[in-house]
């Protein structure tokens, strides 16, 4: 008996470690043809797979900011609640980034990637069954303000998982003369997640009428549930776990060659913890700390339109507040917000190239300049929305300025979003704690978005009664990008790491 049991202890414990472990390498195949035939296969699986789950990913996680001006009359929550939500949910996002990132390099992608989406989306449900938890317990509004915070918050951390194992699979799938812009190509899956979240929530929410509210949360999990399973047949962990030799020599890519000391430094590496690495790459290096700093910034300015402009132009309107507005939710506002996700789809895959080509591969110019522009189009959200603007009653001028403002801010913040805290952390350190290095700066981001979220949720009641308008959450999000701009000129001429140079 006593045999049986450990035999079946052995068998749970090898069960487990096959799906969370990084799977040992297997003997390397020899034939060169199939080697190459069986890279390019999973390679393109891998991205398509990786990409289409980020997608569905978003159609979760961006429901929220329709959601919002419905809150108040389903649940009970206010602006103010809504922005300490947010900001929980970012803090456990960013914590979630750096932890996760930290497993994922030493993590199975193929089966924990899809995990994720779906326990990340399945929590969705109990967002969507708030309102019946409203309706027939009436819970306190203290308690109903928790209970948001714990199951958004516990959605966001599975949330936060996804991009870590997506960006190993990159690292070690992708070679270094062409990553950066295989990277920049994948990451437009999160602005066509957003903007199809968007719109599709709106319709979504339209369609269902009194219970859009639930809809909007219950049709994503569905939608990842299925890519999940897909993901299971479709993704794979690293080149070497299926007999493949690391993707340079696949690919014959040539390094740049590395002085005498890099070189020791490199060898000390290899003998060398995955802790001692993370400490001297990431938790002691001052670029990855200013690059952290810059992200803070990147990301009040990227989430405060992104969460809340959907809010400022139609949470404000009485209709909006009523349940009834679910069956003619102002797809209007849904479209302009969705403008920062369709224009900033160019900017993120166009950020590889502007560094490369407008500034010789320095990040930081790019990345300054980006933030500049994103800062001015604040004024142009201002005049697009605000009742005292001199263009608010010519309605055919009025939309075409916020649509181009909201264009224009969502393609220069998507620059730095990528450069900063996905190429340039990631040439900053080390393949070994490649993930680790980007799930930092993102940890960084994220308290920046949950400190953005609260203030906006503070000062957006008080901007509407004092001024009638949301002119003092604009004027926040165009200074802390104004600050984040300054941030990247002493990182002005620093080039990636040797180990990703090309």
């Amino acid at each position: 008996m006593s045999n049986f049991s450990n035999q079946a202890s052995q068998t749970k414990k090898s069960f487990l470690k096959n799906i969370i472990s990084e799977p040992e390498a297997k003997p390397i195949i020899k034939d060169k043809t199939k080697i190459k035939k069986d890279y390019y296969f999973w390679r393109n699986s891998i991205l398509i797979t990786s990409y289409v789950i980020y997608i569905v990913a978003y159609l979760g996680r961006k429901n929220f900011s329709i959601a919002m001006p419905f809150m108040k009359e389903t649940i009970g929550i206010t602006t103010k609640d809504q922005g300490l939500i947010l900001a929980v949910s970012s803090i456990v996002y960013g914590i979630g980034k750096f932890i996760n990132g930290s497993i994922a390099d030493r993590s199975n992608v193929r089966t924990l990637l899809p995990i994720n989406l779906m326990l990340a989306n399945g929590l969705n449900i109990m967002i969507a069954i708030a309102p019946w938890i409203y309706k027939n317990y009436t819970p306190s509004h203290q308690m109903m303000v928790i209970y948001m915070c714990l199951f958004w918050g516990a959605s966001n951390w599975f949330q936060s998982a996804l991009f870590p194992f997506c960006a190993k699979s990159l690292i070690r799938w992708f070679p270094n003369s062409n990553r950066a812009t295989w990277w920049a190509r994948w990451s437009t899956s999160h602005e066509l997640g957003s903007f199809l979240a968007l719109n599709s929530t709106a319709y979504i929410a339209s369609a269902f009428g009194k219970f859009g509210f639930e809809a909007m949360f219950f049709v994503p999990f569905a939608i990842a549930l299925i890519i999940g399973i897909i993901g299971f047949f479709s993704l794979r962990d690293r080149p070497v776990s299926i007999g493949l030799p690391d993707v340079e020599e696949i690919c014959g890519t040539k390094l740049e060659e590395l002085t005498e000391k890099e070189k020791q430094e490199k060898d000390q590496e290899e003998d060398s913890t995955y802790f001692q690495i993370l400490k001297k790459y990431v938790l002691k290096n001052k670029v990855m700390w200013n690059l952290a700093l810059i992200y803070f910034c990147v990301y009040v300015f990227r989430n405060g339109p992104i969460d809340w402009i959907f809010k400022i132009l139609a949470g404000s309107a009485p209709k909006a507040t009523s349940l009834e507005a679910l069956q003619n939710i102002d797809k209007l506002a849904a479209l302009k917000t969705s403008m920062l996700c369709a224009i900033g789809f160019f900017g993120t895959f166009f950020a590889p190239l502007i560094s490369e080509k407008l500034f010789k591969g320095r990040r930081a110019p790019a990345n300054f300049w980006c933030l500049v522009i994103g800062a001015i189009s604040v004024i142009g959200m201002w005049l697009g929305a605000s009742p005292y603007s001199p263009i608010y009653n010519n309605e055919i001028l009025k939309n075409i300025v916020i649509f181009t403002s909201l264009g224009v801010a969502g393609f220069t913040v998507c620059v730095p979003q990528v450069l900063v805290g996905g190429i340039c952390a990631v040439e900053s350190s080390s393949k070994r704690v490649a993930s680790a290095a980007s799930g930092f700066a993102g940890l960084l981001g994220y308290f920046g978005a949950a400190f953005g979220h609260i203030i906006n949720g503070i000062i957006l009641d008080y901007s509407m009664q004092v001024f009638d308008d949301a002119r003092l959450v604009l004027v926040y999000w165009g200074v802390v990008a104004l600050i984040g701009a300054l941030l990247c000129i002493p990182l002005w001429n620093t080039k990636a790491n040797k180990e990703y140079s090309h």
